[in-house]
C-alpha cells in the first residue's frame, strides 16, 4: 500500500509543477509521466524495505523508521541525482529537437525529484505505522509460499555463479558494451521515421506575369 501511494502523490506533484511552467498535456508530457512511473516508484521501495528490515529484527516501528530512513536517505539522494543526470543531457539540446523534448525530460526530472521527497518524508512517517513484529516471528521468509522460496533459491544460485564466476561476468559485461557501441554505429539513426503515407506531392513556380 505504501509504494501504491507514494506513485500517485509523486505525479500529482508532477502535475503542479506541470501547471507552474506553462506545460500542457500532449503526447511528449504523457511520454515522460508514462516513463516516469516506472521509476517513481523506486525510491519508495528502497525505503520501506529497509524499514521492514529493522522491524523484522525486533525494533519498534517508530524506531525502525528513524534507523531506515537515516540509512538510505544519501542512497535515495544519490539515486535520484544519477537519474537526473541522465536527462541533463536532452535539457541541455538546442535546436528543434531540444524544443520538442525539452518538456519530456523536464517532466521526468521533476517526476523523479518529487518521488525522493516523497520517499524522504511520506513513506518513512506511513511505515512508522506498521505493526511490530510479532513474537516468535523471525524474519521475513519463513511463512512465505513454496514459489517465493523457490524464487529465493532461485536467485541465491544466480548470485553465487555470478560471485563464483567474476571473470566471466567481466567479460559478458565488457562484450554487451562493445555489441551496444556496435550497434549504435551500424543501426541507421534520424529524427523522425520515414512512413509511406500513399501520397505524392508535386509543387511547380511559374513566371509571376504568368
Amino acid at each position: 500500500i505504501i509504494p501504491t501511494l507514494a506513485v500517485p502523490i509523486s505525479l500529482i506533484a508532477t502535475f503542479g509543477a506541470m501547471y507552474w511552467l506553462g506545460f500542457s498535456i500532449d503526447n511528449i508530457s504523457l511520454l515522460g509521466l508514462t516513463l516516469a512511473v516506472g521509476l517513481v516508484v523506486d525510491d519508495a521501495i528502497v525505503m520501506l524495505e529497509n524499514i521492514v528490515r529493522h522491524i523484522e529484527e525486533g525494533m519498534k516501528p517508530f524506531d525502525a523508521a528513524l534507523a531506515g530512513s537515516r540509512e538510505v536517505g544519501f542512497t535515495i539522494i544519490s539515486i535520484t541525482i544519477s537519474l537526473v543526470a541522465v536527462f541533463i543531457p536532452i535539457l541541455l539540446m538546442g535546436g528543434v529537437v531540444g524544443r520538442i523534448f525539452n518538456e519530456f525530460a523536464m517532466v521526468v526530472t521533476i517526476s523523479i525529484i518529487a518521488s525522493s521527497l516523497v520517499s524522504l518524508t511520506l513513506t518513512p512517517m506511513l511505515c512508522a505505522r506498521l505493526p511490530a513484529r510479532r513474537e516468535g516471528h523471525v524474519g521475513g521468509h519463513e511463512e512465505n509460499g513454496l514459489f517465493f522460496r523457490m524464487l529465493i533459491g532461485a536467485y541465491r544460485a544466480g548470485l553465487d555463479f555470478c560471485l563464483r564466476a567474476k571473470p566471466l561476468i567481466l567479460l559478458l559485461f565488457l562484450a554487451t558494451v562493445a555489441a551496444t557501441v556496435y550497434l549504435f554505429m551500424v543501426t541507421p539513426k534520424g529524427f523522425l521515421p520515414q512512413e509511406d503515407i500513399g501520397q505524392l506531392q508535386v509543387s511547380t513556380e511559374a513566371r509571376q506575369d504568368i
